[in-house]
């Protein structure tokens, strides 16, 4: 808009001085003497202009590109009006038009007018917080142009000419490893101000960078410390605009995923000494606190809230929960079994006071409290009737958290490798009670107790097909059609059967030294000797113990004896 009005103003100007050069015209002599104390002042600003832009930018670099920098300066603008008006003062000197000249000299001025603000507008982006400012506008202009053209990001990053000169600014100073330049881009995208819903390929666009930046520290050695802090700004950033966001369920539950992703491939690489410890270190630590700092946004009564705009979730129905959910618990990322109390008080409506390290089970308390035990009956809440229509029946409610459980059971960390000490954080750590804790959360949501019930409900489980209107479709429905896509693998349970069978075995396993394992052993026994080898081999990589022998029933059996860990403070204390 602003271009156009510069436009308009230099045509009506130049229509104004039509008129004046037409009614009082003044003599050549008198034109030429002023045209030439104009033509070298005119001189005098586009040699200061070659200067300025000589030694503040690059003649390699694309950010900020040429037509940007003409779109703020109006450079064109003013050349062109330099040159229509030497046309009309010589075409006037020759024809001996006093009316011409007379023209050609007032264009001079409006021209010299239009190159004192081009002047100061390009002095302006010789300092970092000028050229911030004109890129900021121009990446949220090139993000909105990129909605309204209703195409993905991942279609358009190398064919956009803003998102594209972006990125590619961003691999030029993480190659250069120069910190003030990665800080600065981060810097223009953290700050800009994109109105919904192109903010949803901001949000994209955020969580790429952060990719970029956590990828370098890893691999190209780029300061962890610079990119901590601008991955810190990125995820502040993204969860400062959630609540204006088309989807903030699939925003979160993407970042969520990504994060939990990028610590357990940080370490894997930290000990694989293809990353530095230092580096992994500190991604690790960014990643943890990033997922804590998502999971206030989610629970509508935070344990830890820094504020009253902690409070309250930024979710609007059960279905957005479900599908943050869903994202949350895979790629055994932290705070897992903690999640859960927000995920029960927004479905039901109440608070859970139980204690999941003393082996209290939040998501059997949500399934009894929306559809009742031999306790009590169901609860009559608002939030409950949301989630009952969501659900459907009790079967509706089991199956989803049976799939969400498959996918978080096929994405844990490998147990086999040897966690660096360094990287150990509170709810980052190879302890096993804490594996144990997260297990345990899907392990105590029962609804079969013998082998032929739990091979009725996996073969429901693999050969059924969600409908349209179940709660797993829609996640996956809305998960597709945002622009938001991460790096972090996603899969599906259906083709994930070993998964599928160890979600099913867990919850046959004793959750207490001294039950018996006779249920879980036979539905073991009943399984084809290829799909109890394939569960094996999956326990022998997430549960501890499991590779020690080389039966596969005892495998898994041996395995899913972490669930017995929980808790065992409380009866050792007792």
């Amino acid at each position: 808009m602003g271009h156009t009005r510069r436009r308009a103003a230099l045509a009506l100007g130049a229509l104004g001085l039509v008129v004046a050069a037409w009614k009082w015209p003044v003599g050549q002599d008198d034109a030429v003497d002023a045209t030439q104390f104009t033509i070298a002042f005119f001189a005098t600003l586009l040699t200061g202009e070659a200067v300025i832009f000589a030694l503040s930018f690059s003649a390699a670099s694309s950010w900020p590109s040429l037509r940007a920098i003409d779109s703020h300066i109006a450079f064109r603008e003013w050349v062109l009006a330099g040159w229509i008006a030497a046309m009309f003062t010589a075409g006037g000197l020759l024809g001996q038009s006093e009316r011409s000249t007379t023209y050609g000299a007032l264009l001079f001025l409006l021209a010299n007018c239009f190159g004192v603000f081009s002047f100061a507008r390009l002095f302006g982006l010789a300092s970092v917080g000028g050229r911030n400012r004109l890129l900021r506008r121009t990446l949220a202009r090139g993000l909105c142009d990129l909605r309204a053209r209703d195409a993905s990001l991942d279609e358009e990053l190398s064919d956009d000419p803003v998102v594209a000169a972006y990125l590619g600014a961003l691999d030029h100073v993480i190659s250069g490893n120069d910190p003030n330049g990665i800080r600065n881009l981060v810097t223009q995208l953290t700050d800009v101000n994109v109105p919904s819903p192109a903010n949803e390929d901001a949000t994209a666009l955020h969580l790429e960078v952060l990719h970029r930046l956590c990828r370098a520290a890893l691999v190209r050695g780029t300061d962890p410390v610079v990119v901590v802090g601008c991955a810190e700004s990125l995820v502040g950033s993204l969860i400062r605009h959630v609540r204006t966001l088309p989807d903030p369920a699939v925003a979160l539950g993407e970042a969520s995923r990504y994060l939990a992703w990028l610590g357990s491939t940080a370490t894997l690489m930290s000990q694989r000494g293809i990353a530095s410890k230092r580096a992994a270190r500190e991604i690790v630590a960014v990643s943890v606190e990033s997922r804590r700092l998502i999971l206030r946004q989610v629970d509508p009564d935070p344990v830890a809230a820094s504020g009253s705009a902690d409070m309250g979730s930024v979710f609007d129905s059960p279905a957005a929960m479900l599908v943050w959910a869903r994202d949350f618990t895979e790629f055994h990322g932290s705070d897992q079994a903690g999640a859960f109390y927000g995920v029960h008080q927004f479905l039901t409506g109440q608070k859970f006071m139980g204690n999941y390290w003393d082996g209290a089970s939040v998501l059997s308390a949500t399934r009894a409290t929306l559809y009742g035990s031999a306790e009590g009956g169901p609860v009559d809440t608002p939030e409950a009737r949301a989630s009952r229509q969501l659900f459907g029946d009790v079967a509706g409610f089991d199956r989803f958290w049976a799939l969400v459980s498959v996918n978080a059971l096929a994405t844990l960390r490998d147990v086999r490798v040897e966690h660096p000490a360094e990287l150990v954080r509170p709810e980052f750590t190879p302890d096993p009670q804490l594996l144990g804790a997260y297990l345990r959360t899907f392990a105590s949501h029962r609804w079969f107790n013998t082998a032929a019930q739990a091979n009725a409900a996996l073969l429901l489980l693999m050969a059924q097909a969600d409908g349209p209107d179940s709660p797993w479709a829609r996640a996956r429905a809305r998960t597709a059609r945002s622009v938001i896509r991460t790096p972090a693998p996603r899969g599906e349970p259906q083709d994930r059967p070993a998964a599928m069978v160890l979600a099913v075995a867990i919850r046959l396993a004793p959750l207490a030294p001294g039950e018996p394992d006779q249920e879980l052993r036979a539905f073991l026994s009943g399984l084809s000797p290829a799909a109890l080898a394939a569960t094996a081999r999956l326990a022998a990589r997430v549960l501890p113990g499991a590779a020690e022998t080389d039966d596969p029933r005892e495998a898994v059996v041996v395995g899913l004896g972490v669930l017995r860990l929980v808790g065992a403070h409380t009866r050792n204390t007792a």
